[in-house]
């Protein structure tokens, strides 16, 4: 009997590791869905998608679709596999639960056609380069590649991960939304001294805080009076009222052409 089970498993354990092996199945190019499959991809992206990437794909929180080449998905199979099953490490989550494999691709058809229709235009290069100016001001806090870290995010890729509707809201009202990994916490010693920044790394025993001019605190939460956890708040200013609104398109317009290396 335990010859006879050994013997199973092997056999089922070959398979599924075969099954592993082989390339990912072969799908009915995008291109060629008609007008059914695509209005139906539609009403799927409106109920389950568009609260991410906007109405028409044209950005939010998740990045704009209306651009021909889609930074995660270099074809037709990765589309739709994104679609259905998110994009690990991102805010981008899965749907294998309410969508089959055919809801899918249709959704993914849908997504293409957008990027087909361009309804979004480009930024203009010189609206862009005027916001590359503008970062000038930004530099306290977010960075680029190479730059030295300090209290945000890095934005080699913002383009790639946010529409310019939710870049502009980051400008203007910082708040609103938090990048994870930047919790503001603001600790009080039992001699009086009170430090405000970024959690960098918490144990039960002790906590790293970057505080708003880079330096990091390394505390013993032993030598704490207070330890408060800051869930709203943000050390990034709002910049409302420091650029205008031509100012603020233009920086928009570069943020937006930040997609990460090519």
């Amino acid at each position: 009997m335990r010859r006879t089970l050994g013997a199973l498993l092997t056999i089922v354990l070959g398979t599924l590791a075969a099954a592993a092996a082989q390339p990912p199945a072969a799908i009915e190019p995008l291109r060629s869905a008609g007008a059914n499959d695509i209005a139906a991809g539609k009403r799927i992206f409106e109920s389950q998608c568009a609260w991410c990437h906007g109405a028409n794909g044209a950005g939010g929180t998740g990045p704009t679709l209306q651009t021909a080449t889609l930074h995660h998905a270099a074809n037709d199979r990765s589309l739709v596999d994104i679609v259905r099953t998110g994009i690990p490490g991102t805010d981008m989550p899965g749907f294998t639960t309410v969508l089959t494999e055919r809801t899918a691709w249709q959704t993914a058809a849908y997504v293409r056609t957008l990027g087909r229709s361009a309804a979004r235009p480009a930024p203009e290069r010189r609206e862009a380069r005027r916001g590359a100016l503008r970062v000038g001001g930004l530099r306290r806090v977010p960075r680029r590649r190479g730059t030295r870290t300090t209290i945000g995010p890095e934005l080699t890729s913002i383009g790639a991960l946010r529409g310019p509707s939710h870049l502009r809201e980051s400008i203007v009202n910082p708040s609103a939304t938090h990048p994870a990994g930047y919790l503001v916490v603001r600790a009080k010693t039992t001699t009086g001294r009170e430090i405000r920044g970024i959690r960098i790394n918490e144990d039960v025993f002790w906590i790293h805080i970057r505080d708003a001019g880079g330096t990091v605190h390394v505390l013993q939460k032993a030598d704490l009076s207070a330890l408060d956890r800051e869930l709203e708040a943000t050390l990034m200013p709002s910049y409302a009222s420091r650029f205008s609104a031509a100012e603020l398109d233009d920086l928009v317009a570069y943020l937006a052409t930040l997609r990460g290396p090519s």
